[in-house]
C-alpha cells in the first residue's frame, strides 16, 4: 500500500494548522489533537473547512479528554466536570469506540445528550463536529477540543 498520500494529507493538516494559527506549537495538545482529529483514520471524514472556522482570531483553546462506560457517560462527564463547556464558542470531538463493532446509534444517542445540555451556546458555534475512532481499548472516550473566546 502506498502510504505516501495518508503522509502528505498529514502534513497539509500541519501545515494548514500553522498557516492559521501560528502561535499553536506543534509540540502541543491542541495541536496533536487537531491533527488526529482530521485524520485518515476518522470514521466520518471532517471538512477541512471546520479548521479554519476553529482557527479564528481571538480564541484560546482547550484539550479535555473523558471516560466513561458509554458515549453518553462521556458527554454527562464532560458537562459536569468542565463548566468552561458552557463558554464554548467552537467545539471538535471525536469519541473512541471499544475495540469492536461502533455503535451508530449509541453516539447518536450521546450526541443528542450533548445538544439538550449545551443548547443556549452550541447553536452559535463555529464549528460544531465529530467524529469516531476505533480503540484497542474496553472503554468509552471522548476527546474536546474546545475554542474559547479570548477576550472574556
Amino acid at each position: 500500500m502506498d502510504f505516501s498520500y495518508f503522509f502528505s494529507m498529514l502534513e497539509d493538516i500541519k501545515s494548514l494548522i500553522k498557516k492559521l494559527s501560528p502561535l499553536i506549537e506543534e509540540d502541543s495538545d491542541v495541536f496533536r489533537e487537531l491533527t488526529t482529529f482530521f485524520s485518515k483514520d476518522a470514521k466520518i471524514e471532517m471538512h477541512h473547512g471546520d479548521l479554519s472556522k476553529f482557527l479564528q482570531d481571538n480564541r484560546t483553546y482547550q484539550v479535555v479528554r473523558v471516560n466513561g462506560k458509554s458515549y453518553k457517560d462521556c458527554v454527562y462527564e464532560l458537562v459536569d466536570n468542565y463548566p468552561e463547556m458552557m463558554e464554548s464558542i467552537g467545539m471538535l470531538r471525536y469519541y473512541k469506540a471499544p475495540a469492536g463493532y461502533i455503535k451508530w446509534e449509541e453516539i447518536e444517542a450521546a450526541e443528542i445528550a450533548m445538544g439538550n445540555e449545551l443548547t443556549m451556546n452550541a447553536y452559535g458555534w463555529a464549528p460544531d463536529a465529530w467524529t469516531v475512532f476505533e480503540s484497542d481499548g474496553s472503554e468509552h472516550s471522548l476527546t474536546a477540543i474546545v475554542a474559547l473566546n479570548s477576550l472574556l
